[in-house]
């Protein structure tokens, strides 16, 4: 049972600089790698997200690339947009194919994935924290992740740490803020027919990287993986706690129809 939020605002924008850069599938790799030095080192107020994608068949794309996977990087700094040029340039300076990033609203910046997440579509999740992305990690996720059975098929990394890492383990039920990456596994298809296949996809890749993870995961991340999974996104002592609390509040269980969290016996 919640009795009341307590938040605490901060000023953004109104204008940001955002967008998103893309490179050619075939130097994921190299991509993948600048992109994980750059960010370990990168300041507060520069968020960014790294996604295997299919680039879309629309004219802003150049044609050769349309419809093949490509590396995406989408930027948003929080900050003066001049400033903010300043910190990406590293990223421009690799050479993206597509540079979309300029000053934009930032609620354009939070619109940015919207077309290629379609609402009916079939869908299969799956996400893990990571200690660290070594390069024999990174080898393993490009190999497999640029070779998606589905066009519309995202894999993205996320990284941890920063502003959210400074709040106590224990001030809230949800942890892992110091684990360096997460990583999304966003499988979508249209056919029923492919649903075996794809995933057979997500779960082969999410295996693969399982060497390099926590043991513990982002609840939004993942579709129905069991209550172990569930605990895992916790941890057993939260897990625990939340079930006792679960036991005083909703003792029969009603409100179930989530990542369950069931009462304690």
């Amino acid at each position: 049972m919640v009795t009341a939020f307590h938040l605490r605002l901060h000023p953004v924008g109104p204008i940001v600089l955002g967008g998103l850069l893309a490179y050619p599938a075939d130097r994921a790799g190299e991509v993948l790698r600048f992109w994980r030095d750059f960010m370990s080192k990168a300041p507060d107020e520069l968020g960014t997200g790294l996604a295997f994608i299919t680039a879309p068949p629309e004219e802003f794309v150049p044609e050769p690339v349309r419809g093949h996977p490509v590396v995406g990087v989408v930027v948003c700094y929080c900050g003066d947009p001049e400033e903010g040029a300043q910190v990406v340039a590293p990223l421009r300076e690799l050479g993206p194919g597509l540079d979309l990033v300029q000053p934009m609203p930032y609620c354009a910046v939070q619109q940015l994935l919207d077309p290629g997440n379609q609402k009916g579509m079939l869908n299969y999740w799956s996400g893990d924290f990571f200690t660290d992305l070594p390069d024999e990690a990174t080898e393993v996720l490009t190999s497999l992740a640029t070779r998606p059975v589905s066009p519309f098929t995202q894999i993205i990394v996320v990284p941890g740490g920063g502003a959210v890492a400074r709040v106590d383990d224990d001030a809230t039920a949800f942890g892992q803020r110091n684990a360096p990456w997460n990583i999304h596994y966003l499988s979508m298809w249209t056919d029923p027919a492919d649903t075996e296949r794809n995933i057979a996809f997500t779960r082969d890749l999410a295996t693969a990287m399982k060497p390099w993870t926590t043991g513990r995961l982002y609840l939004n991340f993942i579709g129905d993986e069991g209550l172990g999974r569930v605990e895992a996104a916790f941890g057993p002592e939260k897990f625990s706690r939340l079930q006792t609390l679960k036991k005083t509040w909703d003792p029969d269980n009603l409100f179930r129809h989530n990542q369950n969290i069931p009462p304690a016996p």
